[in-house]
């Protein structure tokens, strides 16, 4: 919901949001929602969100000289953020979003006249639309689309990095997979000082970080002082008794039962209109576990998250269902002797689609990692990351719903992070052997408790998929060990 509208029909602002969002006007006729103290606005450019430019966080002033006298390509400059924004150059506008495309907006043209808007729902209240039955089929049976595809056919989802003529609709620039290939790659063992480097740029006073029983939340922590911290699921499940023993590392952390407050109708609306994934993939009950999350920790405006850092990490992007899946989990050096190519990987992955269906998302594959001079492996954690399951369908709770209520921080998608995740051995990060490089240097204290699927660092790698198995039997079938998200 977050971003800017551009000739479109600006949507009901939700009563949960009302402390939260906020509208102004962008630019002339062109509106903006967004959190009240995250929203820029100088005589060339506006800006809503947050961003890194020069080395200096939301550095709006800098940036707006820059656009003046160096055009598209200041804001091509911009380090990281998730944002969205307008400006002017020779009295034309143009829209932008962030580099990684986390504020994804969608396209149209009707009648020479351009629509941008961050929900889908923005543009087909505006103009009429037709369906694309293949994309449509497979958004039903995935919950997400890929590249720039959407269900209508008027329709495009804008790529990562883009920027906009609106005079004509024109994609001037965006945002290449390669881009992120192209940087010299780091040890992964220097990951977590990067990781504490990016939480510096914002002030201590205004963290957030929800903690689970995970690696990727835990890492973060172990970089950085937060000022609020929560954790919420059953009391004695995998999650709260594990985060709860690192409680002292933050000024204020909260626990809340994640069904606190069910769910209403209006919660499922709310989804239905901000997300484009259909009802069976969107829980309601997320609306109001942010929203109690928000309300704890009203003071901190920066929410950090693990967004994807279980992909990178661990290489779940390499997983698929199946008996022969279950093989490759707990086998993983099967996946270095019996080694898939891409095509079969992403079948694999994509299993429930026709043979049509899954040639549309196996040619945008091919088309956009062309360039890529990487293994298989790799150009599938990129490609699903980027512009299919991670940003189309990951990215709803994470950043779009809870991005209504606070300035999220994707830690792991921060570019130069990626010029080492992308040039990575996965066959190592699915075999657990990554995972153990990149925390090496991380403190004893973070390292040697439990994570939730039961093992430590101190666990050999080899054994590390079948106590995975073990907990993940136990956190979906047994009363007491189960999460928010396997709670019967």
């Amino acid at each position: 919901m977050k971003g800017i509208y551009v000739n479109t029909r600006l949507p009901d602002v939700p009563k949960v949001f009302s402390d939260t969002l906020m509208i102004s006007e962008a630019a002339e006729c062109f509106l903006s929602i967004h959190k009240p103290e995250y929203f820029y606005k100088t005589d060339n450019l506006s800006i809503c969100g947050w961003f890194i430019y020069a080395g200096k966080l939301n550095n709006v002033l800098s940036l707006s000289e820059d656009v003046a006298r160096h055009g598209v390509e200041a804001i091509k400059k911009i380090e990281f953020g998730v944002y969205s924004g307008l400006f002017t150059l020779n009295n034309e506008t143009f829209f932008f979003q962030d580099k990684t495309g986390l504020n994804y907006h969608f396209i149209a043209k009707d009648n020479d006249k351009v629509f941008i808007s961050p929900i889908l729902k923005g543009i087909s209240d505006s103009i009429d639309l037709t369906v694309s039955e293949p994309h449509q089929s497979i958004l039903n049976k995935r919950g997400h689309l890929f590249g720039k595809h959407t269900q209508y056919n008027e329709v495009t989802c804008l790529p990562p990095g883009a920027i906009v003529s609106l005079k004509a609709g024109e994609l001037l620039s965006q945002s290449q997979l390669g881009d992120m290939c192209k940087h010299k790659a780091e040890a992964l063992d220097l990951i977590p000082n990067k990781i504490k480097s990016i939480v510096e740029y914002f002030p201590k006073e205004k963290r957030c970080l929800a903690l689970s029983g995970g690696f990727d939340s835990r890492l973060i922590l172990s970089q950085s002082s937060m000022q609020a911290g929560y954790c919420y699921g059953p009391e004695n499940s995998a999650d709260r008794p594990i985060a709860r023993q690192f409680k002292d590392s933050f000024v204020n952390f909260y626990e809340f039962e994640f069904d606190k407050t069910k769910a209403t109708q209006s919660d499922a609306e709310i989804l239905d209109c901000i997300l484009e994934s259909p009802k069976a993939y969107n829980d309601p009950q997320f609306v109001n576990a942010y929203s109690e999350a928000s309300s704890l920790t009203q003071n901190s405006d920066f929410f950090f998250d693990g967004f994807l850092g279980d992909i990178y990490q661990r290489g779940t992007y390499l997983y698929f269902k199946g008996v022969v899946g279950e093989l490759y989990r707990f086998f993983p050096s099967l996946y270095k002797l019996f080694p898939l190519d891409a095509k079969n990987l992403l079948r694999k992955r994509y299993a429930n689609l026709s043979a049509d269906e899954f040639e549309l998302i196996y040619i945008d594959f091919i088309n956009e990692t062309a360039e890529l001079d990487l293994p298989d492996y790799n150009k599938v954690v990129i490609y699903d990351s980027f512009l299919a399951r991670g940003r189309r369908l990951i990215s709803n709770g994470a950043l779009k719903l809870n991005g209504c209520f606070k300035e999220v921080v994707p830690v792991f998608m921060h570019p130069e992070l990626h010029y080492t995740f992308s040039q990575q051995n996965y066959s190592d990060a699915v075999s657990f052997k990554s995972i153990k490089k990149i925390w090496r240097n991380v403190g004893s204290e973070f390292k040697n408790k439990r994570f939730e699927n039961g093992y430590t660092f101190k666990t050999p790698s080899f054994l590390m998929p079948k106590v995975a198995l073990f907990y993940r039997l136990l956190i979906h079938y047994v009363p007491g060990f189960q999460n928010y998200g396997t709670k019967k």
